[in-house]
Parts: C-alpha cells; sequence; structure tokens
C-alpha cells in the first residue's frame, strides 16, 4: 500500500474511513445517507486520493514554531479560498469510546454522535497544526467541515481552505490558519 513521504512506520495509514466497532447501524445510516445541503467531492477528487496529490508532510525547521522537531502539512500547490484540500481519515466512533487524551478527535457530527479519532491511525490531515503560536501567523488558513465523499459514499470531515483576509507573512509554513487568503505552495496548512 501507498503511503505518504514521512509517514510514521508505526502507524497504520487509511485509505478510506475507518468505522469503529461501536458505530450503531443508525448512525452508518446517518453516514451513507448523503445531506442536501453538503457539499460533495466527486469520487475523482484529488482530495479524496490517498496519498493526496495537495499535500506532503514535512519537518518544521523554524525553532520558534511550537511543533518544532515534529512535523506539519503543507501544500503542494496553490489552493484556492473555500477548495476542499483533503479529507480527515480515522476510526468513527460515538462518545462513549472517546478519549480524552487524544489530540485528533473531531466531530463528524455531535446530535448524531458520530466522531473521528485520528491518533490511532489516520492519514495526512492528521499532521495539520494548529496556527496558534506561530510567528507571523494571525489566523488559520484552513477549516475543518462536513462533506460528501462519493469515492466511499459516506459524510465525512473535510479540510477546506479559507478566503480572504491578510496573506501569512512567513515563506513556507504548515498547512494552518492562519491568513485566509487561500493556501500558497509550500505553505503550512494550518487549524484551529
Amino acid at each position: 500500500m501507498s503511503k505518504p513521504k514521512n509517514w510514521p512506520i508505526s502507524l497504520p495509514y487509511l485509505k478510506a474511513p475507518l468505522h469503529g466497532d461501536d458505530i450503531s447501524p443508525t448512525q452508518v445510516q446517518f453516514l451513507r445517507t448523503k445531506p442536501l445541503h453538503l457539499p460533495a467531492a466527486p469520487a475523482s477528487s484529488p482530495a479524496t486520493e490517498t496519498p493526496c496529490p495537495h499535500v506532503k508532510i514535512q519537518a518544521i525547521q523554524d525553532p520558534l514554531h511550537p511543533a518544532y522537531g515534529q512535523h506539519g502539512l503543507f501544500a503542494t500547490r496553490n489552493i484556492a479560498p473555500g477548495g476542499l484540500i483533503l479529507v480527515y481519515l480515522g476510526r468513527l466512533h460515538g462518545r462513549g469510546t472517546t478519549s480524552d487524551k487524544s489530540d485528533y478527535d473531531l466531530w463528524l457530527d455531535r446530535e448524531m454522535d458520530v466522531a473521528t479519532d485520528a491518533a490511532g491511525e489516520g492519514n495526512e490531515a492528521r499532521f495539520m497544526n494548529d496556527y496558534r503560536g506561530v510567528g507571523g501567523v494571525e489566523r488559520a488558513n484552513a477549516q475543518f467541515g462536513n462533506v460528501w465523499c462519493e469515492r466511499w459514499g459516506e459524510v465525512c470531515v473535510g479540510v477546506w481552505a479559507l478566503g480572504g483576509g491578510k496573506k501569512n507573512k512567513k515563506k513556507e509554513k504548515d498547512v494552518k490558519k492562519s491568513d485566509g487568503g487561500g493556501i500558497k505552495k509550500g505553505e503550512e496548512i494550518l487549524g484551529s
């Protein structure tokens, strides 16, 4: 199975959403029913390819970066404001199996009690860092939001480029929530 460069050897790489044992038939039905209001990613979308061609994982070189010595997610091409960068893959689970220790757990839908956790397995999106504390970055340049993924026929968490606002001052950044004006090639993708 193909994995992205710099993927941790000990961490399983997901090519599709992973349903945990606690996901009920009702939750599966919810995940596999396309909401009318939700944007869709076609099966051929690069945002659902694994590995994703829009991003790369690389070491954080800036000693002032809060994640210095770790890795971040960087754009491999310019991404327009509002564009779907990639999906956030992890283990889908309910509230009962949420780990308080996970930094990779995101709600897909609180009302339906479905979250996705990339602590134990995931894809490149798990390397997205928080913009807070990153020098020269005033706000996130990406945000999480649901998307209908035709490739798997279910609702997933997506990572979307933000639009408008000032540009980041740093030349090479992780993919972060930072300037909000789309994301430039080589820029770190940052969220909050």
